[in-house]
């Protein structure tokens, strides 16, 4: 792809159509597509990492077209709570939002899911952007309706689905991310290789091999990707409570083992994409035992994760029981029926066919079995 390229791809999700535009050295125009929205006012919702690294451009771009307020706060999961969301929907009102007023979503998933949070409850709904400075934001989370935060027991708890009206990506934002929030994306996007499109492994493992992550034209292949694997079930389960939940594939435990170890090291911790690498692991050594996947494709699991650089462990001072404490009460429960002492989980038979049914995805695990593959990633002297 050409430096000079602008590209639009239109992400269906069930009949709601947004488009996603993204290009490289392109952050000039993508003010300028803003400024022709006609807001009265932008919130410019981001965490003070982004805003020292790029909110100048935007702002002062922005700046030229309507009135500006940026609500930021430190970088980490730990955003996404019920407090901040209160401050954040308090002061928007008071700078006085209206109807008119666009709410731009400036960072990662997490400033981002915050701030679909906030379009959504304020007057019932207000324009929402999406300009991700993240792989995992542009691989993963703006390709969807969902937009949630945590609540004191675990992750996404409190949300809701609210459509953007657009999303912009200058991919050289990307290329200047530090190598851990670089990987982050990178495993949501071998997560859509493993759980959805497996033609596609030998061309990750491939670009995976060459090294150089950052270069653009392999960020563009994988958002490309990404954006293939996702929207391909997403416009049949727009809500991702039927067939999408297959993009829940290692969230299970990932969600559980980000969220712990985000309590103990906040921005610190693993990065999402981290996390459901790990959630990974365990989910195809589950698989296993269940009779699904073979040696080679856990394999296959192990070796896509040691080449990203992701952890194939738990976090130190992280226990078993806190983990499982967190997978009793993860946001997948209702979809199926399970019993006290079970998990609802995405499973592969084989890379590509989750157990369970196509319209239904998941299949109910005992938690001891759960209990035993997060044991098994348990450091050394820790199992």
């Amino acid at each position: 792809m050409a430096e000079t390229d602008w590209n639009t791809r239109p992400v269906d999700l069930g009949g709601v159509v947004y488009p996603y535009h993204y290009g490289v050295d392109c952050l000039d125009r993508i003010v300028d597509e803003l400024g022709a929205m006609g807001a009265d006012r932008f919130f410019v919702v981001t965490d003070d990492h982004v805003l020292a690294l790029h909110g100048e451009r935007l702002l002062s771009g922005l700046g030229a077209h309507a009135p500006v307020e940026v609500l930021s706060l430190p970088p980490g999961d730990g955003m996404k709570a019920l407090p901040n969301l209160a401050a954040h929907v308090e002061h928007v009102i008071a700078a006085g939002a209206s109807r008119r007023s666009v709410v731009v979503a400036f960072g990662g998933g997490v400033p981002g899911n915050l701030a679909g949070v906030v379009a959504s409850l304020l007057f019932r709904g207000v324009r929402l952007v999406h300009v991700p400075t993240t792989t995992v934001a542009a691989m993963d989370s703006v390709i969807s309706l969902k937009q949630a935060i945590n609540s004191s027991r675990g992750k996404n708890h409190i949300g809701t689905y609210r459509a953007p009206e657009a999303v912009y990506l200058d991919v050289r934002l990307l290329a200047t991310l530090p190598d851990k929030q670089l990987r982050s994306g990178l495993c949501e996007a071998t997560k859509n290789c493993l759980a959805i499109r497996p033609d596609s492994i030998p061309e990750m493992r491939r670009r995976l091999a060459a090294g150089n992550l950052a270069a653009p034209e392999t960020l563009v292949w994988l958002l490309e990707e990404s954006l293939t694997a996702k929207t391909a079930v997403t416009r049949r389960d727009p809500y991702e409570q039927g067939s999408g939940l297959v993009l829940e594939y290692g969230h299970t435990v990932g969600h559980a083992v980000e969220m712990c170890d985000q309590r103990l090291r906040g921005a610190e911790g693993l990065s999402h994409g981290e996390a459901v690498m790990l959630g990974m692991l365990a989910a195809a050594r589950i698989s296993r035992t269940r009779g699904g996947l073979d040696d080679a494709s856990v394999t296959v699991h192990e070796e896509l994760a040691q080449a990203l650089g992701a952890p194939t462990r738990v976090p130190e001072r992280i226990s078993v029981e806190q983990v499982m404490d967190v997978v009793r009460v993860d946001n997948k429960r209702g979809y199926l029926p399970v019993s006290g002492e079970e998990a609802a989980m995405v499973l592969l038979r084989e890379h590509g066919v989750p157990y369970g049914t196509p319209d239904l995805p998941l299949t109910a695990v005992p938690l001891e079995i759960v209990k035993e593959a997060v044991t098994d990633l348990m450091p050394g002297d820790a199992r």
